[in-house]
């Protein structure tokens, strides 16, 4: 069975996208235009928005999980950008018990690396502080007080 997602944050910058998964221990594979699914659409579950049955599996790069069969696709939205897909049954378990429903703590960790490479660039020094809670705190600071 094929069950193919899309995940709805737009990815802008790959180079924070790639130190999101060094972070999380998973492998960006530049340049693989295809991945690991289950090869065929059966039917069963919605095609994801903008998709059509022909696109599936096919994408710019891939993240790759270790001892999980099937891939990440990293795919190019119309507007330029990158989405996230992939097929969650079946060998694909492995990327929810990973990354959770649509790839929160990927896109979580993508969002921090994205922040601190932005504030970086303005002149902010930024302070990680992770909570009890999984999220994460950024203090950005300028001029050595908190903005």
């Amino acid at each position: 069975m094929s069950h193919i997602t899309t995940v709805k944050t737009e990815i802008r910058d790959l180079d924070a996208l790639k130190s999101a998964c060094n972070e999380c221990g998973v492998v960006f594979v530049e340049g693989q235009t295809n991945y690991q699914w289950f090869g065929q659409s059966v039917g069963d579950y919605p095609l994801p928005e903008g998709i059509t049955k022909e696109q599936l599996g096919k994408c710019s790069h891939v993240i790759r999980v270790p001892g999980v069969e099937y891939e990440i696709g990293v795919v190019k939205t119309p507007n330029g950008h990158w989405t996230l897909a992939y097929d969650f049954w079946g060998p694909g378990q492995g990327l929810l018990e990973k990354f959770g429903e649509g790839c929160h703590r990927l896109l979580q960790l993508y969002a921090v690396h994205k922040t601190i490479r932005e504030a970086r660039k303005k002149g902010y020094s930024v302070q990680r502080q992770p909570l009890k809670d999984g999220s994460v705190k950024l203090v950005l600071l300028a001029n050595g007080g908190a903005v």
